[in-house]
Protein backbone atom coordinates (compact mmCIF):
# COMPACT_ATOMS: atom_id res chain seq x y z
CA UNK A 1 0.00 0.00 0.00
CA UNK A 2 2.89 2.33 0.75
CA UNK A 3 4.12 1.97 -2.81
CA UNK A 4 0.78 3.24 -4.20
CA UNK A 5 1.22 6.62 -2.55
CA UNK A 6 4.95 7.00 -3.15
CA UNK A 7 6.10 10.06 -5.13
CA UNK A 8 6.91 9.39 -8.79
CA UNK A 9 9.29 11.82 -10.44
CA UNK A 10 8.83 14.21 -7.53
CA UNK A 11 5.00 14.13 -7.83
CA UNK A 12 2.76 12.48 -5.24
CA UNK A 13 0.38 10.55 -7.53
CA UNK A 14 -2.14 9.74 -4.79
CA UNK A 15 -2.33 13.37 -3.67
CA UNK A 16 -2.78 14.54 -7.25
CA UNK A 17 -5.53 11.96 -7.84
CA UNK A 18 -7.29 12.96 -4.62
CA UNK A 19 -7.14 16.63 -5.59
CA UNK A 20 -8.60 15.85 -9.03
CA UNK A 21 -11.37 13.84 -7.39
CA UNK A 22 -12.19 16.73 -5.06
CA UNK A 23 -12.34 19.17 -7.98
CA UNK A 24 -14.62 16.81 -9.89
CA UNK A 25 -16.94 16.29 -6.91
CA UNK A 26 -17.09 20.03 -6.27
CA UNK A 27 -17.98 20.71 -9.92
CA UNK A 28 -20.66 18.00 -9.76
CA UNK A 29 -22.20 19.59 -6.64
CA UNK A 30 -22.33 22.98 -8.37
CA UNK A 31 -23.76 21.50 -11.57
CA UNK A 32 -26.41 19.69 -9.49
CA UNK A 33 -27.54 23.14 -8.29
CA UNK A 34 -27.39 24.48 -11.86
CA UNK A 35 -29.63 21.67 -13.15
CA UNK A 36 -32.00 22.10 -10.21
CA UNK A 37 -32.32 25.84 -10.90
CA UNK A 38 -32.74 25.09 -14.61
CA UNK A 39 -35.92 23.14 -13.97
CA UNK A 40 -37.06 25.40 -11.15
CA UNK A 41 -36.97 28.48 -13.38
CA UNK A 42 -38.44 26.57 -16.33
CA UNK A 43 -41.39 25.04 -14.48
CA UNK A 44 -42.35 27.67 -11.89
CA UNK A 45 -44.58 29.31 -14.50
CA UNK A 46 -46.82 26.23 -14.51
CA UNK A 47 -47.92 26.73 -10.92
CA UNK A 48 -48.37 30.51 -11.24
CA UNK A 49 -50.11 30.50 -14.64
CA UNK A 50 -53.61 30.82 -13.20
CA UNK A 51 -52.95 33.93 -11.07
CA UNK A 52 -51.08 35.48 -14.02
CA UNK A 53 -54.16 34.85 -16.19
CA UNK A 54 -56.40 36.66 -13.71
CA UNK A 55 -53.98 39.50 -12.97
CA UNK A 56 -53.07 40.33 -16.57
CA UNK A 57 -56.42 39.37 -18.11
CA UNK A 58 -55.01 36.67 -20.40
CA UNK A 59 -56.81 34.00 -22.38
CA UNK A 60 -55.91 30.30 -22.14
CA UNK A 61 -54.37 30.56 -25.62
CA UNK A 62 -52.04 33.28 -24.35
CA UNK A 63 -51.18 31.09 -21.36
CA UNK A 64 -50.22 28.32 -23.77
CA UNK A 65 -48.06 30.68 -25.84
CA UNK A 66 -46.39 32.01 -22.71
CA UNK A 67 -45.66 28.66 -21.05
CA UNK A 68 -44.76 26.67 -24.16
CA UNK A 69 -43.94 28.31 -27.48
CA UNK A 70 -42.13 31.36 -26.05
CA UNK A 71 -39.67 29.09 -24.23
CA UNK A 72 -39.39 26.33 -26.83
CA UNK A 73 -38.51 28.32 -29.98
CA UNK A 74 -34.98 29.34 -29.00
CA UNK A 75 -34.43 26.62 -26.41
CA UNK A 76 -34.68 23.96 -29.10
CA UNK A 77 -33.18 25.75 -32.12
CA UNK A 78 -30.12 27.03 -30.25
CA UNK A 79 -29.35 23.65 -28.70
CA UNK A 80 -27.36 22.33 -31.68
CA UNK A 81 -25.05 25.35 -32.26
CA UNK A 82 -24.48 25.81 -28.52
CA UNK A 83 -23.68 22.11 -28.16
CA UNK A 84 -21.09 22.53 -30.94
CA UNK A 85 -19.67 25.57 -29.14
CA UNK A 86 -19.41 23.54 -25.93
CA UNK A 87 -17.21 21.06 -27.78
CA UNK A 88 -14.75 23.83 -28.64
CA UNK A 89 -14.80 26.57 -25.97
CA UNK A 90 -14.61 26.90 -22.18
CA UNK A 91 -17.65 25.04 -20.84
CA UNK A 92 -17.60 26.68 -17.42
CA UNK A 93 -17.90 30.07 -19.11
CA UNK A 94 -20.81 28.86 -21.26
CA UNK A 95 -22.67 27.50 -18.21
CA UNK A 96 -22.06 30.66 -16.18
CA UNK A 97 -23.27 32.94 -18.99
CA UNK A 98 -26.28 30.70 -19.62
CA UNK A 99 -27.47 30.64 -16.01
CA UNK A 100 -26.95 34.39 -15.67
CA UNK A 101 -29.14 35.02 -18.73
CA UNK A 102 -31.98 32.70 -17.76
CA UNK A 103 -31.95 33.83 -14.11
CA UNK A 104 -32.14 37.50 -15.11
CA UNK A 105 -34.98 36.73 -17.50
CA UNK A 106 -36.83 34.80 -14.78
CA UNK A 107 -36.62 37.89 -12.57
CA UNK A 108 -37.92 40.00 -15.48
CA UNK A 109 -40.89 37.62 -15.78
CA UNK A 110 -41.89 38.79 -12.31
CA UNK A 111 -41.71 42.43 -13.42
CA UNK A 112 -43.77 42.01 -16.61
CA UNK A 113 -46.78 44.28 -16.92
CA UNK A 114 -48.45 42.68 -19.94
CA UNK A 115 -48.48 39.61 -22.16
CA UNK A 116 -45.82 40.84 -24.63
CA UNK A 117 -43.32 41.62 -21.87
CA UNK A 118 -43.90 38.26 -20.22
CA UNK A 119 -43.64 36.43 -23.55
CA UNK A 120 -40.30 38.09 -24.37
CA UNK A 121 -38.93 37.36 -20.90
CA UNK A 122 -39.82 33.70 -21.34
CA UNK A 123 -38.02 33.75 -24.70
CA UNK A 124 -34.97 34.94 -22.79
CA UNK A 125 -35.30 32.06 -20.30
CA UNK A 126 -35.29 29.63 -23.23
CA UNK A 127 -32.22 31.25 -24.78
CA UNK A 128 -30.29 30.97 -21.51
CA UNK A 129 -31.26 27.39 -20.74
CA UNK A 130 -30.33 26.20 -24.25
CA UNK A 131 -26.62 26.48 -23.44
CA UNK A 132 -26.47 24.80 -20.06
CA UNK A 133 -27.29 21.12 -20.66
CA UNK A 134 -24.81 20.19 -23.42
CA UNK A 135 -21.92 22.00 -21.71
CA UNK A 136 -22.71 20.45 -18.32
CA UNK A 137 -22.82 16.89 -19.70
CA UNK A 138 -19.60 17.43 -21.64
CA UNK A 139 -17.82 18.86 -18.59
CA UNK A 140 -18.86 15.91 -16.41
CA UNK A 141 -17.58 13.49 -19.06
CA UNK A 142 -14.13 15.10 -18.87
CA UNK A 143 -13.99 15.46 -15.09
CA UNK A 144 -14.95 11.87 -14.24
CA UNK A 145 -13.33 8.65 -15.47
CA UNK A 146 -15.53 6.22 -17.44
CA UNK A 147 -16.15 3.96 -14.43
CA UNK A 148 -17.63 6.91 -12.46
CA UNK A 149 -19.26 8.81 -15.30
CA UNK A 150 -22.72 7.17 -15.30
CA UNK A 151 -23.04 7.65 -11.55
CA UNK A 152 -22.06 11.31 -11.83
CA UNK A 153 -24.58 11.93 -14.61
CA UNK A 154 -27.20 10.07 -12.56
CA UNK A 155 -26.58 12.40 -9.61
CA UNK A 156 -26.92 15.42 -11.87
CA UNK A 157 -30.11 13.95 -13.35
CA UNK A 158 -31.56 13.60 -9.85
CA UNK A 159 -31.62 17.40 -9.71
CA UNK A 160 -34.51 17.42 -12.22
CA UNK A 161 -37.25 16.15 -9.85
CA UNK A 162 -35.77 18.29 -7.05
CA UNK A 163 -36.07 21.37 -9.26
CA UNK A 164 -39.60 20.41 -10.30
CA UNK A 165 -40.59 19.90 -6.66
CA UNK A 166 -39.21 23.32 -5.67
CA UNK A 167 -40.98 24.93 -8.63
CA UNK A 168 -44.36 23.54 -7.68
CA UNK A 169 -44.12 23.51 -3.88
CA UNK A 170 -42.09 26.70 -3.47
CA UNK A 171 -43.86 28.54 -6.27
CA UNK A 172 -47.29 27.66 -4.91
CA UNK A 173 -46.39 28.63 -1.34
CA UNK A 174 -44.80 31.96 -2.32
CA UNK A 175 -47.71 32.80 -4.62
CA UNK A 176 -50.23 32.20 -1.85
CA UNK A 177 -48.14 34.03 0.74
CA UNK A 178 -47.12 36.99 -1.45
CA UNK A 179 -47.79 36.97 -5.22
CA UNK A 180 -46.84 35.30 -8.49
CA UNK A 181 -44.34 38.09 -9.07
CA UNK A 182 -42.50 37.20 -5.86
CA UNK A 183 -42.33 33.56 -6.98
CA UNK A 184 -40.45 34.57 -10.14
CA UNK A 185 -38.13 36.91 -8.27
CA UNK A 186 -37.18 34.31 -5.67
CA UNK A 187 -36.72 31.65 -8.35
CA UNK A 188 -34.39 33.82 -10.43
CA UNK A 189 -32.13 35.51 -7.90
CA UNK A 190 -30.11 32.43 -6.71
CA UNK A 191 -28.93 31.82 -10.27
CA UNK A 192 -27.07 35.15 -10.31
CA UNK A 193 -24.96 33.97 -7.39
CA UNK A 194 -24.34 30.51 -8.85
CA UNK A 195 -23.23 32.08 -12.15
CA UNK A 196 -20.45 33.91 -10.29
CA UNK A 197 -19.53 30.76 -8.36
CA UNK A 198 -19.11 28.81 -11.61
CA UNK A 199 -17.18 31.57 -13.36
CA UNK A 200 -14.59 31.91 -10.58
CA UNK A 201 -14.41 28.45 -8.97
CA UNK A 202 -15.21 25.74 -11.57
CA UNK A 203 -12.33 25.24 -13.98
CA UNK A 204 -12.66 23.58 -17.37
CA UNK A 205 -9.96 20.87 -17.65
CA UNK A 206 -9.69 21.76 -21.32
CA UNK A 207 -7.98 24.99 -20.29
CA UNK A 208 -8.16 28.34 -22.03
CA UNK A 209 -9.53 28.41 -25.56
CA UNK A 210 -9.89 31.63 -27.53
CA UNK A 211 -13.53 32.31 -28.42
CA UNK A 212 -12.65 33.19 -32.04
CA UNK A 213 -10.99 29.80 -32.48
CA UNK A 214 -14.08 28.04 -31.12
CA UNK A 215 -16.10 29.18 -34.14
CA UNK A 216 -13.68 27.82 -36.70
CA UNK A 217 -14.95 24.71 -38.58
CA UNK A 218 -13.52 21.33 -37.60
CA UNK A 219 -12.39 19.00 -40.39
CA UNK A 220 -14.53 15.87 -40.71
CA UNK A 221 -17.25 17.16 -38.38
CA UNK A 222 -20.76 15.87 -39.16
CA UNK A 223 -23.07 18.67 -40.32
CA UNK A 224 -26.78 18.87 -39.62
CA UNK A 225 -27.56 18.39 -43.32
CA UNK A 226 -25.38 15.26 -43.58
CA UNK A 227 -27.01 13.80 -40.47
CA UNK A 228 -30.50 14.45 -41.85
CA UNK A 229 -29.60 12.77 -45.16
CA UNK A 230 -28.38 9.66 -43.37
CA UNK A 231 -31.30 9.51 -40.90
CA UNK A 232 -33.85 10.08 -43.66
CA UNK A 233 -33.22 6.50 -44.76
CA UNK A 234 -34.33 5.14 -41.37
CA UNK A 235 -38.14 5.34 -40.90
CA UNK A 236 -37.86 3.84 -37.40
CA UNK A 237 -35.89 6.90 -36.26
CA UNK A 238 -38.59 9.28 -37.43
CA UNK A 239 -41.30 7.21 -35.74
CA UNK A 240 -39.26 7.60 -32.54
CA UNK A 241 -39.13 11.36 -33.12
CA UNK A 242 -42.90 11.43 -33.71
CA UNK A 243 -43.49 9.50 -30.49
CA UNK A 244 -41.23 11.93 -28.61
CA UNK A 245 -43.14 14.89 -30.03
CA UNK A 246 -46.46 13.44 -28.87
CA UNK A 247 -45.21 12.48 -25.38
CA UNK A 248 -43.94 16.02 -24.80
CA UNK A 249 -47.08 17.44 -26.45
CA UNK A 250 -49.17 15.73 -23.76
CA UNK A 251 -46.87 16.20 -20.76
CA UNK A 252 -46.21 19.92 -21.30
CA UNK A 253 -49.77 20.61 -22.39
CA UNK A 254 -51.00 19.07 -19.13
CA UNK A 255 -48.32 20.66 -16.92
CA UNK A 256 -49.06 24.15 -18.26
CA UNK A 257 -52.64 23.91 -17.00
CA UNK A 258 -52.16 22.11 -13.67
CA UNK A 259 -53.11 25.32 -11.88
CA UNK A 260 -56.14 25.93 -14.07
CA UNK A 261 -57.46 22.39 -13.55
CA UNK A 262 -57.16 22.30 -9.77
CA UNK A 263 -58.04 25.92 -9.04
CA UNK A 264 -61.01 26.17 -11.43
CA UNK A 265 -62.44 22.67 -10.93
CA UNK A 266 -61.54 21.87 -7.32
CA UNK A 267 -60.96 25.31 -5.80
CA UNK A 268 -57.56 24.36 -4.33
CA UNK A 269 -55.26 27.02 -2.91
CA UNK A 270 -51.82 27.43 -4.47
CA UNK A 271 -49.84 26.37 -1.42
CA UNK A 272 -51.59 23.01 -1.10
CA UNK A 273 -51.58 22.44 -4.85
CA UNK A 274 -47.88 23.23 -5.11
CA UNK A 275 -46.55 20.73 -2.58
CA UNK A 276 -48.91 17.96 -3.68
CA UNK A 277 -47.96 18.39 -7.33
CA UNK A 278 -44.31 18.57 -6.35
CA UNK A 279 -44.52 15.22 -4.57
CA UNK A 280 -46.48 13.71 -7.47
CA UNK A 281 -44.00 14.80 -10.14
CA UNK A 282 -40.94 13.97 -8.04
CA UNK A 283 -42.08 10.46 -7.07
CA UNK A 284 -43.92 9.19 -10.14
CA UNK A 285 -41.75 11.02 -12.66
CA UNK A 286 -38.51 9.91 -11.03
CA UNK A 287 -39.71 6.33 -10.62
CA UNK A 288 -40.95 6.22 -14.22
CA UNK A 289 -37.54 7.21 -15.60
CA UNK A 290 -35.71 4.72 -13.36
CA UNK A 291 -38.15 1.86 -13.98
CA UNK A 292 -38.24 2.46 -17.74
CA UNK A 293 -34.46 2.21 -17.83
CA UNK A 294 -34.46 -0.97 -15.76
CA UNK A 295 -37.16 -2.58 -17.91
CA UNK A 296 -35.20 -1.62 -21.00
CA UNK A 297 -32.02 -3.19 -19.61
CA UNK A 298 -33.69 -6.42 -18.48
CA UNK A 299 -35.92 -7.29 -21.43
CA UNK A 300 -33.59 -5.57 -23.89
CA UNK A 301 -30.98 -8.26 -23.27
CA UNK A 302 -33.24 -10.80 -24.99
CA UNK A 303 -34.74 -8.45 -27.56
CA UNK A 304 -33.42 -4.85 -27.87
CA UNK A 305 -36.61 -3.77 -29.67
CA UNK A 306 -39.19 -5.14 -27.22
CA UNK A 307 -38.84 -2.26 -24.68
CA UNK A 308 -40.26 0.09 -27.32
CA UNK A 309 -43.43 -1.99 -27.53
CA UNK A 310 -43.70 -1.76 -23.73
CA UNK A 311 -43.39 2.04 -24.00
CA UNK A 312 -46.33 2.06 -26.39
CA UNK A 313 -48.46 -0.05 -24.06
CA UNK A 314 -47.64 2.17 -21.07
CA UNK A 315 -48.71 5.27 -23.00
CA UNK A 316 -51.98 3.66 -24.10
CA UNK A 317 -52.78 2.79 -20.48
CA UNK A 318 -51.93 6.36 -19.47
CA UNK A 319 -54.67 7.81 -21.69
CA UNK A 320 -57.70 6.54 -19.68
CA UNK A 321 -55.79 7.21 -16.45
CA UNK A 322 -55.34 10.85 -17.44
CA UNK A 323 -59.01 11.22 -18.41
CA UNK A 324 -60.04 9.70 -15.07
CA UNK A 325 -57.83 12.26 -13.29
CA UNK A 326 -59.34 15.16 -15.23
CA UNK A 327 -62.88 14.18 -14.25
CA UNK A 328 -62.12 12.89 -10.73
CA UNK A 329 -64.64 13.81 -8.04
CA UNK A 330 -62.10 15.38 -5.68
CA UNK A 331 -58.67 16.97 -5.87
CA UNK A 332 -56.72 14.31 -3.94
CA UNK A 333 -58.03 11.51 -6.17
CA UNK A 334 -57.22 13.61 -9.25
CA UNK A 335 -53.60 14.08 -8.11
CA UNK A 336 -53.20 10.35 -7.45
CA UNK A 337 -54.60 9.47 -10.88
CA UNK A 338 -52.26 11.97 -12.53
CA UNK A 339 -49.53 9.52 -11.56
CA UNK A 340 -50.46 7.51 -14.69
CA UNK A 341 -49.56 10.15 -17.32
CA UNK A 342 -46.64 11.44 -15.24
CA UNK A 343 -45.13 7.95 -14.98
CA UNK A 344 -45.65 7.36 -18.73
CA UNK A 345 -44.08 10.73 -19.59
CA UNK A 346 -40.71 9.59 -18.18
CA UNK A 347 -40.85 5.80 -18.66
CA UNK A 348 -40.09 6.11 -22.39
CA UNK A 349 -36.84 8.00 -21.88
CA UNK A 350 -34.32 5.15 -21.44
CA UNK A 351 -35.68 2.75 -24.10
CA UNK A 352 -36.11 5.55 -26.64
CA UNK A 353 -32.58 6.91 -26.39
CA UNK A 354 -31.13 3.41 -26.36
CA UNK A 355 -33.00 2.77 -29.63
CA UNK A 356 -31.67 6.00 -31.14
CA UNK A 357 -28.12 4.84 -30.42
CA UNK A 358 -28.91 1.55 -32.17
CA UNK A 359 -30.33 3.29 -35.21
CA UNK A 360 -27.66 5.96 -35.61
CA UNK A 361 -24.20 5.36 -37.02
CA UNK A 362 -21.04 6.27 -35.11
CA UNK A 363 -20.89 9.61 -36.96
CA UNK A 364 -24.51 10.60 -36.29
CA UNK A 365 -25.14 9.46 -32.72
CA UNK A 366 -24.75 12.87 -31.07
CA UNK A 367 -26.52 14.67 -33.90
CA UNK A 368 -29.39 12.14 -33.90
CA UNK A 369 -30.06 12.96 -30.23
CA UNK A 370 -29.80 16.71 -30.88
CA UNK A 371 -32.24 16.52 -33.79
CA UNK A 372 -34.63 14.46 -31.67
CA UNK A 373 -34.55 17.06 -28.88
CA UNK A 374 -34.95 19.93 -31.32
CA UNK A 375 -38.00 18.53 -33.13
CA UNK A 376 -39.67 17.01 -30.05
CA UNK A 377 -39.09 20.14 -28.01
CA UNK A 378 -40.20 22.61 -30.66
CA UNK A 379 -43.41 20.77 -31.58
CA UNK A 380 -44.17 19.09 -28.25
CA UNK A 381 -43.20 21.73 -25.69
CA UNK A 382 -43.89 24.59 -28.10
CA UNK A 383 -47.29 23.58 -29.47
CA UNK A 384 -48.80 21.33 -26.75
CA UNK A 385 -49.70 24.14 -24.29
CA UNK A 386 -50.98 26.34 -27.15
CA UNK A 387 -53.20 23.50 -28.39
CA UNK A 388 -54.77 23.03 -24.94
CA UNK A 389 -55.24 26.77 -24.39
CA UNK A 390 -56.82 27.36 -27.80
CA UNK A 391 -59.15 24.40 -27.42
CA UNK A 392 -60.16 25.54 -23.93
CA UNK A 393 -60.96 29.05 -25.19
CA UNK A 394 -62.99 27.55 -28.05
CA UNK A 395 -65.10 25.38 -25.73
CA UNK A 396 -65.61 28.23 -23.23
CA UNK A 397 -66.73 30.64 -25.96
CA UNK A 398 -65.80 33.65 -23.85
CA UNK A 399 -68.07 32.59 -20.94
CA UNK A 400 -66.05 32.62 -17.73
CA UNK A 401 -68.58 30.31 -16.07
CA UNK A 402 -67.62 27.60 -18.57
CA UNK A 403 -63.84 27.91 -18.15
CA UNK A 404 -63.54 24.92 -15.80
CA UNK A 405 -65.51 22.45 -17.93
CA UNK A 406 -63.91 23.80 -21.13
CA UNK A 407 -60.43 23.12 -19.77
CA UNK A 408 -61.47 19.60 -18.75
CA UNK A 409 -62.70 18.93 -22.30
CA UNK A 410 -59.47 20.24 -23.82
CA UNK A 411 -57.29 18.13 -21.49
CA UNK A 412 -59.40 15.02 -22.14
CA UNK A 413 -58.78 15.40 -25.88
CA UNK A 414 -55.09 15.92 -25.14
CA UNK A 415 -55.00 12.58 -23.29
CA UNK A 416 -55.87 10.76 -26.53
CA UNK A 417 -52.54 11.81 -28.03
CA UNK A 418 -50.93 9.21 -25.74
CA UNK A 419 -52.61 6.53 -27.90
CA UNK A 420 -51.19 8.16 -31.03
CA UNK A 421 -47.71 8.07 -29.45
CA UNK A 422 -48.23 4.39 -28.68
CA UNK A 423 -48.96 3.78 -32.36
CA UNK A 424 -45.59 5.24 -33.34
CA UNK A 425 -43.77 3.00 -30.84
CA UNK A 426 -45.50 0.04 -32.42
CA UNK A 427 -44.30 1.21 -35.85
CA UNK A 428 -40.74 1.55 -34.54
CA UNK A 429 -40.98 -2.03 -33.28
CA UNK A 430 -42.25 -3.22 -36.68
CA UNK A 431 -39.51 -1.44 -38.64
CA UNK A 432 -36.67 -2.54 -36.36
CA UNK A 433 -37.93 -6.13 -36.37
CA UNK A 434 -38.08 -6.02 -40.16
CA UNK A 435 -34.58 -4.55 -40.53
CA UNK A 436 -32.46 -4.64 -37.36
CA UNK A 437 -30.00 -1.76 -36.91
Amino acid sequence: MAEDSAPVGGIDISAETAAASRRANYALAVLFIVTMLNFLDRQVISIVAEPIKRDLGLSDTQLGLMTGLSFAVFYTTLAIPLAALADRWNRSRIIAISIAIWSLMTVLCGMAGNFVQLFLARVGVGIGEAGSGPASHSLIADLFPPERRAGALGIMGAAVPVGAFLAYAGGGYITELFSWRAAFLLAGLPGMIIALVIWFTVADPRGKVRLAKAFQPVAGEMTLRQALVELSRKPAYWHLVAAGVLVQFVSYGLASFYGGLFVRVHGMNYGELGWKLGVLVGVTGGFGAWFGGKVGDIIGKRDPVLPLLVCGLVLMIAAPGMIAAIYAGNADLAIILLGFPTFAATFYFGPSFAAIQLLASNRTRAMAVAIYFMVAGLLGLGIGPVFVGSLSDYFAGGDRALEASALQQALAILALFNIWAGFHYWRVWVWMKRKPA
